[in-house]
């Protein structure tokens, strides 16, 4: 669809009540060529209250696209000045009994073309609309111009009912004009305090009086002009459908005509008919109830995405199995089915939310950072939390485990003691941890190292050398081997070692007993210490998370868009989840009085809910972590709204102004009766 250059505001005389007619045609269509750059162009000869019949008559031989128009004078309140309107007709051909009809509506209309700001004959909306009932129009009042604007026909003190002028607003006009698309706050505002929040289409004009300074205005103060382009073809039925559809008018710069979209739809049989070329830009399907506009919409979408098989019309005669769709970009669309805006509109509707609908989801900003964040948040919370609730578990039983073995008095002994050899050779603690390494680790080591060599390979910034992981590879399938090698050496020397000790035992049993008991007591001691270091190394390492998940904000036709995201891993936030699973007597008070102690299983909730143990306990803490990881997609509005307190045709506003004004997505959107979605309950509810 190639860009189409319109002007629908140009005045061939100064002196209505004396036309001109002398005004120079040939020389307004080079300056208009100009301007147009080579496109196609459309405009209208628009002078105060009346037509100009010979300038047009000639204009229809030397210009292929023009609309009959006229610039009325409308009274909206007694006491304060009239508006000016655009009044655009829908004529089978512009020849003399078609201007004269006109004019003679206008003479009755305004007997005088000149009028001042106070004259009571100026006529109202309603007289002149009742005056060319018989005629197709579509009206254009002026809007964001330094004069007779129609919002500056309001008295700004007075108590207007806003349903009804919406209601006149929306049933009345189709847009307004306006030297530039800068400078319209006051018009826009009086849009705002009307609720109406959509459809408000500009069509800048020139203005212009005199062909020889087009496209300069008349008023030497008047705003600089600045260029509409219509995308759509250049006649009255354009105009009308580039004023429902804001993406149609483009200002400024002349703007690229290419375009993808899907070109055609066929399906023919007995039972159906459909043969449509379908164009860049909106696309209007209309039919009255039941004339197959869903069937229509529906099969394009489930042609496209490959998904005939799962349409509700498959089992009709309409053998939608055999429709045609072209679409050489082979783009897939967005498809909003039938109430489906509504839908998300709904706030009792749980199921179907704003991140629902794809190309929306889109706008919002990325949160792969932030979700990367939890996850290693979670991932080193798992850990932490395993060691720390080992630790309490393993403390617990060295607890029971020393309260059974008699007091050190009871363990001397006078006679000599036997030692057992075998226990020297066995290594420490220490050794053991230095040197186990377990199925489970090795293989996460081995996946990680293949992470980090796949990353580094295809970083263009990086020369890397792969052989380093592979050397890395071959030391820690070393260390598996020989850790298991070990491990099994050592339950050979373990088993020989309880066969001496139950050999001295049998030699002598109060001796070798209480030499066992002895180095049961020294070892649980060395145990004891050990995890009530890795309790408190795991309790700091806790301490230190500080996880508080915000995204970026990003604006998007002027409303600001962010993801919310409740996720917290704090040490507070810790706590608190810790204290829901204690009994209420067994709250903790802060961070730092978490022990060993306060943890011990006695403590644990039986109900409300019940902590079946250490390994239920982790289990629940890290699930409450995890299940506050939830994201909800939040949206505040230019006006400074909370999209969630809108009402819903506010919402759908706010929707289509997000979904239509995203250029990063050109991909063809299908919205099935839109006016289910949006129409009636917008127009009435704002």
């Amino acid at each position: 669809m190639k860009p189409v250059f319109i002007d629908l505001h140009i005045h061939t005389s100064d002196n209505p009540d004396n036309l001109n007619q002398s005004y120079d045609l040939d020389l307004l269509k080079s300056k208009i060529e100009e301007v147009a750059e080579g496109s196609a162009y459309l405009i209208s000869l628009t002078d105060h209250n009346t037509v100009n019949k010979p300038i047009y008559l000639r204009a229809v031989q030397m210009f292929e696209h023009i609309l009959l128009g006229v610039e009325l004078h409308v009274r909206n309140y007694d006491l304060q000045k009239p508006y000016h309107c655009h009044i655009y007709f829908n004529l089978q051909q512009i020849d003399a009994p078609s201007i004269d009809g006109i004019n003679t509506i206008l003479d009755k209309l305004y007997p005088k073309k000149v009028v001042s700001a106070d004259d009571s004959s100026i006529p109202r909306l309603e007289e002149i609309m009742m005056r060319f009932d018989l005629y197709e129009f579509v009206l254009l009042p002026h809007g964001g111009q330094n004069h007779s604007t129609f919002d500056k026909s309001i008295p700004n003190d007075v108590q207007f009912d806003n349903t009804l002028e919406r209601s006149i607003y929306y049933n009345h006009f189709d847009g307004f004009t306006a030297r530039s698309n800068t400078g319209l706050e006051r018009t826009l505002e009086y849009f705002e305090r009307l609720g109406i929040k959509e459809f408000v289409n500009l069509v800048t004009c020139s203005d212009n009086y005199s062909p020889q300074n087009y496209p300069n205005a008349k008023a030497k103060d008047a705003a600089p002009f600045v260029r509409t382009w219509m995308m759509a073809s250049p006649t009255f039925n354009g105009l009308r459908l580039s004023l429902s559809e804001s993406s149609r008018l483009r200002y400024g710069k002349k703007p690229d005509s290419w375009a993808e979209c899907i070109q055609h739809v066929l399906l023919k049989n007995d039972e159906i008919d459909i043969d449509v070329v379908l164009t860049p830009g909106l696309n209007v399907v209309i039919g009255g109830s039941c004339s197959g506009k869903t069937l229509f919409v529906d099969s394009i979408y489930k042609q496209i995405v490959g998904e005939l098989d799962q349409s509700i019309y498959l089992n009709t005669p309409y053998s939608i199995q055999d429709i045609q769709v072209r679409n050489p970009a082979g783009q897939t669309p967005h498809y909003l089915p039938q109430n489906y805006i509504i839908k998300i509109c709904d706030q009792k509707d749980k199921e179907n939310t704003i991140d629902n609908i794809s190309i929306l989801k889109s706008v919002f900003p990325a949160d792969r950072e932030e979700r990367l964040e939890i996850s290693n948040g979670l991932l080193e919370l798992g850990s932490r939390l395993t060691s720390l609730v080992q630790s309490v578990k393993e403390i617990e039983s060295l607890q029971a485990s020393l309260s059974r073995i008699p007091k050190l008095s009871h363990l001397i002994v006078t006679d000599v003691i036997q030692g057992n050899p075998l226990k020297c050779i066995l290594p420490g603690d220490k050794a053991i941890e230095s040197i186990e390494y377990s199925q489970g680790k090795y293989n996460l080591d081995i996946k990680n190292l293949n992470e980090i060599n796949a990353f580094l390979s295809r970083n263009p910034l990086v020369h890397h050398d792969s052989t380093l992981v592979e050397k890395l590879k071959k030391e820690l399938e070393l260390a598996f081997e020989r850790s298991g090698m070990e491990s099994a050496i050592r339950e050979i020397i373990t088993s020989h070692e309880k066969e001496i000790d139950d050999a001295q035992e049998a030699e002598n049993q109060e001796i070798a007993t209480k030499r066992q008991q002895l180095e049961k007591l020294l070892e649980d001691i060395k145990r004891y210490f050990k995890f009530n270091k890795l309790f408190y190394k795991s309790l700091d390492a806790i301490s230190r998370f500080s996880i508080k998940i915000t995204t970026k904000e990003i604006e998007s036709m002027g409303h600001k868009l962010f993801i919310d995201n409740q996720f917290e891993l704090t040490k507070d936030k810790f706590l608190e989840v810790v204290n829901s699973m204690l009994k209420t007597e067994n709250a903790i008070k802060t961070f730092e009085y978490i022990n060993p102690e306060a943890l011990f299983e006695v403590r644990f909730r039986k109900r409300g809910p019940k902590v079946s143990g250490y390994d239920d306990l982790e289990t629940r803490v890290t699930a409450k972590f995890s299940g506050m990881n939830k994201k909800k997609y939040r949206i505040t509005t230019k006006e400074g709204k909370n999209f969630d307190n809108l009402s819903a045709g506010w919402k759908t506003s706010v929707i289509l102004d997000l979904i239509l004004g995203w250029s990063s997505d050109n991909a063809p959107l299908i919205i099935d009766q839109p006016e289910d979605n949006l129409a009636t309950g917008y127009i009435n509810s704002g």
